[in-house]
């Protein structure tokens, strides 16, 4: 949104210019003013983008009402208007700044192309004004600003709230770009709400940043009443997001602002809850314990079914008890150590999990429910190379072979098979590639590729019946797969 500024002293001719400027009304702030002192009282309080003002007027002319709009808003855009043809006034509001010199009496068409110019230019250059501002204060955010930066933060006088928003997770996939939230939409509603000069800005693709410039004598109440509303605001859009915050006080690094909020963050993050600024509390994990003593019966006893609802079970008293991610991080390490060490595992049977490497890892991990497929994969190792004298394995893949000769039409997981003969997914998996060559997903394409051409060439016309007969309800994906496998469509392969 513009402010414009319309100067003329002639009645008859503002009215005329308030009419042709009303397709702009709508969008655009346009303030009209008689004469030159007027329009820069106004421009005290609120600064204009565009002036669209009369050259001759008595007082102050538009040049001298020009000139001292400039030292206000260096960056104003002015259009000169002129009953009299004169090269030395055009050339004068050229010198002075003006971006155009239109005679009297105006046609509308010369002044919006004009205008529609100026306003996109106007918008090119707040963008590129608020993109090198972020840019900046992400460096002083992370201490690396020069001293041209040095001295802007020295601008940063008074106090100011930071606030630092995380969304799902430091790693997580779902970011700032992906989100329902856009950076103009959260700016709109921040200047509505709060200070005018209040900056929002994305430090990377999962930490927004808002800095709300507040008085020195504002209670620590009225702080987080403000943040909260950040938090429900941001909320309402993003399932899972975690909020904290820190008053900057004056003299006061960014940088030192921003380390606090970081540390905040890691001892307050949960998986698949928001949060905002806990009360930390101790948390007694000696129940959840008792789970993992039957995950370690199940995976000895070679128990797929089982083992999956008691991982599920153990993951859901984590969730109850609200621990951050360090806290799991610790836990599942601890975890981890007892399985290898009770079930007598060699390092080559499990790769050893630091608490440090556990936690870079949960940090990518938007829910409890990705956490358990990951879990699942390496107990289903375990119980693999836990089995692996006690049964033939290998045993397994012909009746797997059979079973896909015999069922390709209908929905087919490796993971069921897996389940039914208590190996993980991943074990059978390498199994099958090593046993077969080719992988298991690949196999089955193979089949029902082979399948669907033998029908083709049996005469069945509907694509859409074949895509059903091999095991595909959606016809236009079977006719990907089936052009990606062959090198032309089903209607193709049809036609030859």
């Amino acid at each position: 949104m513009m402010r414009i500024f319309l100067i003329e002293d002639e009645s008859l001719a503002m009215d005329e210019l308030m009419h042709i400027m009303k397709p702009y009304s709508e969008q655009h702030t346009i303030v009209c003013y008689e004469n030159g002192e007027d329009a820069l009282e106004g421009a005290l309080k609120a600064a204009p983008d565009i002036i669209i003002s009369d050259i001759r007027m008595p007082g102050l002319s538009g040049l001298e009402t020009l000139q001292r709009l400039s030292l206000i808003n260096p960056q104003l855009q002015a259009i000169m208007l002129s009953g009299y043809n004169d090269f030395e006034y055009a050339r004068t509001a050229i010198k002075l700044g003006a971006k155009a010199y239109i005679l009297k009496p105006i046609v509308d068409k010369e002044l919006y192309e004009v205008l529609n110019r100026l306003i996109a230019s106007v918008i090119t250059e707040e963008h590129k004004i608020q993109r090198a501002m972020d840019w900046s204060l992400t460096r002083m955010m992370r201490g690396l600003n020069n001293n041209q930066e040095t001295k802007n933060e020295d601008n940063l006088s008074g106090n100011w709230l930071v606030c630092v928003v995380l969304l799902r997770n430091w790693n997580s996939k779902h970011t700032w770009a992906l989100s329902n939230l856009t950076m103009k939409q959260c700016l709109e509603w921040l200047h509505t709400q709060f200070h005018h000069d209040t900056k929002c800005f994305d430090m990377d693709l999962h930490i927004r940043i808002v800095m709300i410039p507040v008085q020195k004598s504002e209670k620590e109440s009225n702080l987080r009443l403000k943040v909260n509303l950040i938090h429900d605001f941001v909320h309402k859009y993003e399932k899972v997001v975690h909020t904290v915050y820190h008053l900057k006080k004056d003299q006061e690094f960014l940088e030192a602002s921003y380390r606090i909020c970081l540390r905040l963050l890691e001892d307050q993050v949960r998986l698949d809850i928001s949060t905002f600024m806990p009360i930390v509390q101790s948390h007694n994990l000696i129940t959840v314990w008792d789970h993992v003593r039957l995950i370690e019966l199940h995976v000895r006893e070679s128990d797929y079914a089982k083992l999956n609802i008691e991982l599920r079970r153990m993951l859901d008293s984590l969730h109850r008890a609200a621990i951050n991610l360090k806290q799991i991080s610790v836990f599942l390490s601890d975890f981890f150590y007892a399985l290898k060490y009770n079930l007598n595992l060699n390092k080559n049977d499990l790769e050893s999990f630091s608490m440090d490497s556990m936690y870079e890892f949960i940090k990518s991990c938007d829910s409890y429910s990705m956490l358990q497929e990951w879990l699942l994969g390496k107990l289903g190792g375990m119980m693999a190379g836990n089995s692996l004298d006690i049964s033939h394995p290998k045993q397994i893949i012909p009746l797997l072979l059979d079973y896909v000769q015999q069922n390709y039409s209908e929905t087919i997981h490796l993971q069921d098979f897996a389940v039914k003969y208590h190996l993980s997914t991943g074990y059978l998996s390498r199994l099958f590639k090593s046993e077969t060559g080719s992988n298991f997903s690949e196999y089955l394409m193979e089949i029902r590729m082979n399948k669907a051409q033998e029908l083709i060439n049996g005469g069945y016309k509907k694509i859409s019946e074949i895509s059903k007969m091999v095991g595909y309800e959606d016809s236009k994906f079977f006719s990907q797969i089936f052009k990606r496998w062959s090198g032309v469509t089903p209607q193709d392969y049809k036609k030859k």
